[in-house]
Parts: structure tokens; C-alpha cells; sequence
């Protein structure tokens, strides 16, 4: 019998999972595990449980939103124990469940936790102490995510970020950036939007126009050039909020392993939808490998038994 913590939020979209807790651990029970339930009471709390009581436990299974998510793997890479981790998307986008193709019936994605196997998957690192399993980003439309009233959310769901971005529309600027990686590519200019991103989702759309492989290694760092013409803002808006930078005429793309952003006055950060901190210095680091997630259908990856070292 595998012994499974379940971590959830019972806030999380509209509290969906408070409808389908119950088939959601006799479905852990019929598939042979002992489940310990812990229900959050507010943020970093999963963050907290999770780096106290993991060495207690042979899978990790948690249930929120990708913010919740972030928490529970920052603590299993803190930890470096290696558990693997499961996931029950209940929150509003859920980009990340996309990424490893979990179901978003809740029910189907505990089915997926006991009959899938883990596979370990690249984790990205922000300023050497923060952490984001898909994207961490900067500029257009980045404060949408954590500026959108909870209140908002869970009456409208995914409408209520529309609304946010179209009140954020007078509020665009450009940020003069410069960009080095660490395998030597620079880029340098003034720019409405900037990510680093391991994600084939983002936002609750596919991304279009930019290779993703979520083992590689590498990150895909996109730019958006400063908009001049004010009919561009329109072209800006579809990019950034529809994640479409097929246009490469005003998108600056690149991928690295790393990368160090250096900004001339201080800069909001998005990690995972959630608020990063406002520096004028930001490094991210990709950690190759890092965290075992439970899926369904396993591509030819090793599985990874020791996390990566600082």
C-alpha cells in the first residue's frame, strides 16, 4: 500500500473539487493507497505541509490551481527527496495539467495518479530561490493573472482575466531590457512583454509559433518589440493574451538554458500566474529534470531519481 498525501485548496475554481472529494479518494483507495488529506488555509501553506512531511510520504498528489501547484513543487525541490508528484487540475487555467495531458475531470485525474507512472520533467528557477514550472514573465498584460479579484474568478472564471487585460490596455509601456544567456546569445532593446517558458499552454491557450519540448533543457525566451503605431496594440493584445508569436517581425525569440534580464528601473515578474517580485535584476535557470510528475501515457524519458544540485 503506497501512502499518499493529498493537498488541495477547496477554494480553488469556484471550489469545484468540494464536489468530487469523495470519488476522488475512494479512487486512491480502490488503486491500493492510504491518503492524508490536507486541505489549505491559505497561501504558501501547501509550500509549508509539503517541505515538513514529504519524507512520510511515496506520492505527493495535489489539487488547485497552477499557483498551488508552484507551491507544493518548490517544496519537493527544496527537499530533494525526489517524491513523484500527481496533479488534479480544479483551478481556473490549469496550463500545466495541459502540458502533461491530465483530464480535467477530477475523477479521471486521480485514475491517472494511480494507474499512470512518473516521468521527470524540466522545473524552472527564478533569482536562484523562487521557482515556476512553466513561465515566469515580465511586461503586457503579466499582472492580469494575480490582479484579478478572487471574487471575479469565482463568479466568471477564465472571462474575469478578459476583463482585467481590457482595463490594463491605457496602462502599456515598454521596458528598455537587455537579455544574456549563458551559451552567449544577447538581445537588447525596448520591449512590451518578456517570458521564459516551458510550456506548450499558457493562459489556457496552446502556444503557437515557438518549439516546446518540456525535457530538454532549454528555455524558449520570447520579446515582444515597444509598439509605436497604436493600431499595433491590437496585434499586441492577440499575441500576448491568444500566446500566438508566429509573427516574427516584432517577436525576438530564442532558447537557452539560462538567462539574466537587466532592466534600468524596477520590473514586475509573473511566475505561474502568480506575483514574482519587482527587481531590476532577474535570472532564471532551467533545472533539467527535476520533478517526477504522474501521467498517463509516459514519452521515452528517464525517470530522474536525484534532483538537480544547487
Amino acid at each position: 500500500m503506497k501512502k499518499l498525501l493529498f493537498v488541495f485548496n477547496p477554494n480553488a475554481g469556484k471550489g469545484r473539487i468540494k464536489g468530487y472529494l469523495l470519488d476522488i479518494l475512494k479512487t486512491f483507495n480502490d488503486g491500493g493507497c492510504i491518503t492524508t488529506t490536507y486541505p489549505t488555509k491559505a497561501r504558501k501553506d501547501a509550500y509549508d505541509y509539503v517541505l515538513a512531511h514529504e519524507s512520510e510520504y511515496d506520492l505527493i498528489v495535489c489539487s488547485g490551481g497552477d499557483g498551488t501547484l508552484n507551491e507544493v513543487v518548490g517544496a519537493v525541490l527544496k527537499n530533494k527527496i525526489g517524491t513523484p508528484v500527481g496533479y488534479i487540475p480544479s483551478g481556473t487555467m490549469n496550463d500545466w495539467a495541459a502540458n502533461l495531458g491530465i483530464p480535467t475531470d477530477m475523477v479521471e485525474a486521480a485514475k491517472v495518479i494511480v494507474e499512470g507512472k512518473p516521468v521527470a520533467f524540466d522545473i524552472g528557477r527564478f533569482n536562484g530561490h523562487g521557482n515556476f514550472n512553466y513561465v515566469a514573465a515580465f511586461g503586457a498584460f503579466t499582472e492580469i493573472a494575480y490582479d484579478t479579484p478572487q471574487s471575479m474568478k469565482k463568479v466568471i472564471g477564465q472571462t474575469a482575466y478578459g476583463v482585467t487585460a481590457l482595463k490594463s490596455l491605457t496602462q502599456l509601456r515598454p521596458y528598455k531590457v537587455k537579455v544574456e544567456t549563458g551559451d552567449g546569445k544577447v538581445l537588447e532593446g525596448s520591449y512590451m512583454f518578456g517570458m521564459a517558458c516551458n510550456s506548450k499552454f499558457i493562459g489556457g491557450f496552446k502556444l503557437t509559433g515557438m518549439h516546446t519540448n518540456l525535457h530538454d533543457g532549454m528555455f524558449e525566451i520570447a520579446l515582444i518589440k515597444e509598439v509605436k503605431n497604436p493600431l499595433d496594440i491590437t496585434s499586441l493584445f492577440g499575441a500576448v493574451l491568444a500566446q500566438n508569436y508566429t509573427n516574427r517581425e516584432n517577436i525576438e525569440i530564442i532558447e537557452a538554458p539560462d538567462a539574466k534580464f537587466y532592466f534600468e528601473e524596477p520590473v514586475k515578474w509573473t511566475l505561474d500566474g502568480e506575483y514574482g517580485g519587482c527587481m531590476k535584476e532577474a535570472e532564471v535557470e532551467i533545472a533539467p529534470n527535476a520533478v517526477n510528475f504522474i501521467i498517463r501515457d509516459p514519452e521515452p524519458v528517464v525517470i530522474n531519481k536525484k534532483l538537480m544540485d544547487d
